[in-house]
């Protein structure tokens, strides 16, 4: 009951004005209410408030919100969607059983399934079965085609050392957050981290942790988030550190949600290393390349950080840069495994911007918009998180 009170006062909030049309991804696509912001919240008070079942239908409009929260950053009444749009999820995880996929994907982020998945999957990739199942059609007949083609080529799972010392005078030590998802499938993003903050004269630990619980939050598993937020906070909280960083900004906004009151600031490892050169002197060295800037939603709208890798990339002689004007991508966390053909739509224009720039490398700042994107591009391009460029240039 208290859960559905929450969600009736908050959505009282809206009033209705419509600002959020024009930046909301899936209405802009559809031109259909029901897959707008406003539209959605008139959903959840006829949820809550007995007025409407809880209908494939009705659940299908409220999954296909990306949570990219265009919508909160412009709304003139401060209505709290992100806050919404989980606490309708919970609500409906409560009610309702969960579509296959839906199950499927919360089985798979489970850390202790995990690391038993990507051995298999290696396997899959270098024993022959990947070819075989796709040649055979078996993919498509089982429906996760869209879903197998996000998958790079893996490596084995990245071994950190718990601590690497500065390679100057100490300027003080940062905890870098890999997040579960990092050492799999951010292996040289991690590595260029490492190397720069180093090389800028910080120790930098690698402390223990668990998930962020981003895709559980959103998708409903709150109890499951708040669980990962303690043990964080536990790991996290437990060294004198300077920041905490991260490179995944999806993971990013989620640590700095749950560790928002405590005196150790977490922040993107681009804007830290910003931050730092203008205190100090860094030099770069040219890269002749031509390079397009992705900025992902939680980047953009809820981190607000997205100036530090446009400044730290600009400071690199002869690079290129191009930013897409469309920064969500439709990979929205889970939504590209389980709403694989709306996050492609949403991606369509995007790589077409790319196409036409002609570029030799794309960046993004979160690993699941650059495993969308990688995917969209048939890894034709390469798609790198910006610190890859800045390990490569930092003199």
């Amino acid at each position: 009951m208290q859960l559905k009170q929450h969600i009736d006062q908050l959505a009282d909030q809206c009033v209705k004005c419509g600002m959020c049309l024009p930046g909301c991804p899936t209405y802009q696509l559809s031109k259909n209410e029901n897959e707008s912001p406003r539209g959605r919240i008139a959903l959840m008070q006829g949820i809550v408030n007995g007025e409407l079942n809880l209908s494939p239908n009705v659940i299908q409009h409220l999954d296909h919100c990306l949570g990219c929260l265009s919508c909160e950053k412009i709304c003139p009444s401060k209505v709290q969607y992100e806050t919404l749009i989980d606490s309708i999820r919970e609500y409906t995880v409560l009610q309702k059983p969960l579509p296959f996929q839906n199950k499927l994907i919360s089985f798979l982020v489970k850390p202790t399934i995990q690391n038993s998945l990507f051995p298999l999957l290696r396997f899959y990739q270098f024993s022959g079965i990947q070819k075989l199942a796709r040649v055979s059609g078996l993919l498509k007949l089982t429906g996760l085609s869209k879903q197998e083609q996000l998958l790079p080529k893996l490596k084995p799972r990245l071994k950190l050392n718990p601590h690497y010392p500065a390679k100057q005078a100490s300027l003080g030590t940062v905890a870098l957050f890999t997040g579960c998802m990092g050492q799999q499938f951010e292996q040289s993003a991690l590595l260029a981290s490492i190397k720069v903050l180093t090389r800028l004269g910080y120790d930098v630990d690698i402390p223990e942790q668990v998930c962020c619980g981003a895709l559980h939050q959103h998708s409903g598993f709150r109890q499951q988030a708040d669980t990962f937020a303690k043990t964080n906070k536990t790991f996290l909280l437990n060294g004198s550190y300077q920041a905490i960083l991260f490179t995944a900004s999806g993971c990013g906004a989620q640590l700095k949600t749950s560790l928002k009151q405590n005196q150790i600031p977490v922040t993107s490892l681009m804007d830290f290393i910003e931050q730092h050169s203008r205190k100090h002197s860094v030099s770069f060295a040219s890269i002749k390349q031509s390079v397009v800037i992705h900025q992902p939603c939680s980047l953009q709208n809820t981190l607000k950080q997205t100036d530090a890798v446009i400044t730290l990339l600009g400071k690199i002689p002869a690079l290129k840069i191009t930013e897409l004007q469309s920064p969500c991508c439709g990979a929205a966390g889970k939504n590209m495994l389980s709403q694989t053909t709306l996050a492609n739509q949403i991606r369509q224009p995007l790589l077409k911007q790319i196409q036409q720039t002609a570029a030799d490398i794309v960046v993004s700042s979160n690993i699941g918009c650059a495993l969308h994107l990688g995917a969209g591009l048939q890894r034709k391009i390469p798609v790198v998180h910006p610190i890859e460029l800045i390990a490569k240039s930092l003199q």
